[in-house]
Parts: C-alpha cells; sequence; structure tokens
C-alpha cells in the first residue's frame, strides 16, 4: 500500500506530530519495545512447557540499537514507549538505560510492564530513572495457583509488588488474564483490591499466544467478565482515553479502578495506535500480524535515520484494519514472549 503520509510540526500538547498514519487514519505514537525475550517464569498462556529457544547474545538487539531505533520513532511521533519482555528486568543493565531512554525527547513517557518477581530490588533505580507507571502481570492472588500457572516459585515478591509500588508513588496497574477453572474464582477477590488502593485492576481475554497450534485456555469474554463484577458492585462506566485498549469502570466507595481488556474480541482495533519491535529488532504494527520490518538487519547494514523511518512508515502503510485481518494473513503459532510483551 506504500508509504505511511508524514506530518512534520513542533511539539503540541506534548506530543509531536511527525506521526505516522496508517491507511485507516490511525496515529501510531505508541511503542511497546521488548528488552528481552528471556523471562524467569513459564506462564502457561505464553509460552509452552518447555518454554521458547533461546535469542543468542548477538541476535539481540543492543542498547545502542534500541535507543536508536527509539530515536527515529519519537522523532516520528512517538510519545509513549512501554518497556517488556520476556522479563524486562531479567537483562543486565535496562534500569540504567531506561534512565537515558527518557531523555530522548521531553515529556516522552517511559512505562514498565513486568512480573514483578523481580521488581522490588529495582524499583528505587527505576523511580531515579524517571518511571511513572507499572503494569504488573499477576493472575493470582493464592501460591499454589501461582505455581500451576507460571511452574516456578516467586508468588510472594510478586504479590508484594503491589504494595511497593503504591508506597513508591507512582502509578500502578495490575493486570490480570482470566482463565476458566483457574483463577476466574478470583475476579472479586482482585476488585477487592481496589477498595483502599488507588490502583486499576484490568482483567483480559485469554489470546492464542502459547507457543501452541490451539488456544490452550478455554475462551472467556469480556461480557462474562463485566457482568461477574456487576453482580457484586455497582460499577459505572469511565470515560475510555483515545488509543485505550480497557473498557473502564469506577465502583462506589472504592479508590481504584477495574479495567476489561477483551484482547481475543479485540474490540478496540479501530482505534489502536500501537507499534510493537521485539528484541530481535522485528517491527509489528499489529499484535496478531507477522512482523513487518526487520530493524536489526538496516541497523546493522547502516542504514541512515531517513533510511530507517522510511522501512518503518512503509511498513505501517501496510497496516491492516484489525487483528482478525493480521491474524489471516500471519504466520501461525507463535508465544507471546517472542511477539514482545
Amino acid at each position: 500500500m506504500g508509504t505511511a503520509p508524514l506530518r512534520d510540526h513542533s511539539l503540541d500538547g506534548g506530543r509531536k506530530a511527525g506521526a505516522l498514519i496508517d491507511p485507516q487514519g490511525r496515529c501510531l505514537d505508541y511503542l511497546r519495545l521488548a528488552v528481552t525475550d528471556r523471562c524467569n517464569l513459564r506462564c502457561r498462556y505464553c509460552m509452552p512447557d518447555t518454554g521458547v529457544p533461546a535469542t543468542a547474545p548477538g541476535e539481540t538487539l543492543s542498547f545502542d540499537e534500541l535507543t536508536r531505533a527509539c530515536a527515529v520513532l519519537v522523532g516520528a511521533g512517538v510519545r509513549k514507549i512501554r518497556i517488556t519482555g520476556g522479563e524486562p528486568l531479567a537483562r543486565r543493565g535496562v534500569v540504567e538505560w531506561m534512565g537515558e531512554l527518557t531523555q530522548l525527547a521531553p515529556g516522552l513517557e517511559i512505562l514498565l510492564t513486568t512480573n514483578g518477581v523481580l521488581l522490588e530490588e529495582h524499583l528505587p533505580g527505576l523511580v531515579e530513572a524517571g518511571l511513572k507507571r507499572v503494569n504488573l502481570s499477576l493472575d493470582t492472588l493464592d501460591p499454589d495457583t501461582w505455581k500451576l500457572i507460571t511452574r516456578r516459585e516467586g508468588f510472594a515478591a510478586a504479590r508484594r509488588s503491589i504494595d511497593v509500588v503504591l508506597e513508591a508513588g507512582i502509578g500502578l496497574k495490575v493486570n490480570v488474564v482470566v482463565q476458566p477453572g483457574v483463577n476466574d474464582h478470583e475476579i472479586l477477590d482482585f476488585v477487592e483490591l481496589t477498595r483502599e488502593r488507588p490502583m486499576a485492576v484490568r482483567f483480559i481475554e485469554p489470546m492464542p499466544f502459547s507457543g501452541s497450534d490451539t488456544m490452550d485456555i478455554p475462551p472467556v469474554s469480556g461480557t462474562w467478565i463485566r457482568e461477574r463484577i456487576a453482580s457484586a458492585y455497582s460499577i459505572r462506566p469511565l470515560h475510555r482515553g483515545q488509543g485505550d485498549v480497557d473498557c473502564r469502570f469506577g465502583i462506589d466507595g472504592h479508590a481504584g479502578t477495574v479495567g476489561i481488556i477483551e484482547g481475543n474480541s479485540r474490540s478496540f482495533c479501530g482505534d489502536c495506535r500501537r507499534l510493537r519491535l521485539n528484541a530481535r529488532g522485528e517491527l509489528r504494527t499489529c499484535l496478531y500480524g507477522s512482523p513487518q520490518a526487520d530493524l536489526r538487519e538496516a541497523l546493522r547494514s547502516g542504514a541512515t535515520d531517513p533510511q530507517l523511518l522510511a522501512l518503518i512508515a512503509s511498513a505501517v502503510g501496510r497496516r491492516l484494519e484489525d487483528g482478525h485481518a493480521a491474524e489471516a494473513a500471519g504466520e501461525g503459532a507463535i508465544s507471546m514472549a517472542r511477539i514482545g510483551g
């Protein structure tokens, strides 16, 4: 479909409109950046029992290469970068590098998604680096269920992350993948966490990214989750911001909020503003789609910044309408750890 148009003018309200625009007119200003595909857990909905093949060190983008790719994207209008993995804190030096990343542009928002096992020891450095919000992946409040889901130890540290993040005074969202017969009975327990704590709990439909050819977890709909919450609480819809992937709800008497992410239903595709870059330099314009550009090859073959931008813009120009179309044109079974969070 050709190259997406680029608009070039100065910062406006914290956003530089040199933004990449896809064929549907969506402005892609949010990057999910995986700094590693290694993880200290083996969550059953993310990867197969045996894990995923380890990426050789030389195949992973260096911090200098990651910074350069981010600089080009920020110059094109990306205003939010979420650091993911695998488990991002498993990569040595990532905290210090995140501090450098915040210097790319005034107002650039650097966020982190983590499973929390390593978070407490790194949190002071992350706060010093300028981190404003953490997304914590925590699917259960029960240590035995944790071990069943993750196939690893570490529950106490992950659970403690809720309190240490809030004590640090930064924003917190807890993401819960709802798994029928495993943790669906804990939905109301998670909602109750928001009664006294100014945090968000977001319930996520399971998605088919375990690396298997079939969906390993029975599907559950966002509608069912919402009805389960509404059966016990008086909920009210909250404003859904542009580009938000969750339907948010307030609850009378609660300091925090709840949300539902209909990732498998793909109800938010029409307003999705995300790009994904994994640790091997593969750029995706849709979670459900195949890589659309190899930035590692371009970076290592001497591409200039304008050439990198043209490669990215061309990928954005081929972006399909929604996740259903992207999946139909995609590469088949793949692990979420390989996609990049």
